[in-house]
């Protein structure tokens, strides 16, 4: 039987739904618990399911963060949130990171509440010094969210700047993404430091992120770890 209890941020959206199917699929489905701003989002599937529990909460609110952790005996978080492009971000190149900035409550949350497993989607844009070796396709790669997408990078670099920082006493994870697709969820994925033997290609579909979520989960192959991930 699977113990784990995974309280799912982000759960509402593309990445977040794929997760959800995804581990509702399985032959031994996890508990899943979905923090969510918005029910009305949240897929008739997952709300009939006797493995869901859905709460309605803000990310910056620690109390019900924490209560939420403790009453459903979260063993694990996984985070899909993830910023949206905005059209005036890019003319006035804003780099506003309110998601980013609810991190400490959620990492605080955690401690007070004795849940240890992190995993947080961030962007290859987050540079790990001393594992990560440039490439030029992955510097063409990088000046795009730069140039197109300034408040989200910003966003999501310092997503994985917040788990790193204060999640020293945490099992974490930071799982970089490339361009998400639709594409079949058994496809096969790459997971490691980019740098020429990287074999991962630059787009990774949601189903087989949601599956390598899934897997990673129970083998914690990559505890403090930020691997870049693409579909082989």
């Amino acid at each position: 039987m699977d113990s784990n209890v995974i309280l799912v941020l982000g759960a509402t959206g593309q990445s977040g739904l794929a997760f959800i199917e995804e581990a509702l699929q399985q032959a031994d489905p996890p508990k899943l618990v979905l923090f969510v701003r918005n029910k009305s989002k949240v897929p008739e599937t997952a709300i009939q399911s006797a493995k869901v529990s859905i709460v309605s909460g803000d990310l910056a609110d620690y109390e019900a963060l924490s209560s939420t952790m403790q009453q459903h005996s979260v063993t694990t978080v996984v985070s899909f949130l993830g910023a949206y492009m905005s059209a005036s971000a890019v003319i006035t190149r804003a780099k506003q990171t309110p998601i980013a900035d609810s991190f400490p409550a959620i990492i605080d949350a955690m401690k007070n509440s004795g849940v240890r497993h992190l995993m947080a989607l961030s962007t290859p844009s987050y540079w790990v010094e001393g594992q990560d070796v440039s490439t030029w396709r992955l510097q063409m790669y990088g000046l795009m969210p730069v140039l197109f997408a300034p408040q989200g990078n910003a966003e999501m670099v310092k997503i994985a700047e917040e788990v790193v920082a204060k999640g020293d006493s945490l099992d974490w994870t930071v799982f970089r993404i490339p361009h998400l697709t639709n594409g079949a969820s058994d496809l096969p994925v790459w997971a490691d430091y980019a740098g020429p033997s990287h074999k991962g290609s630059l787009s990774l579909s949601r189903g087989s992120l949601a599956r390598w979520v899934l897997t990673e989960i129970k083998d914690r192959k990559w505890t403090k770890g930020a691997p870049l991930l693409g579909n082989i």
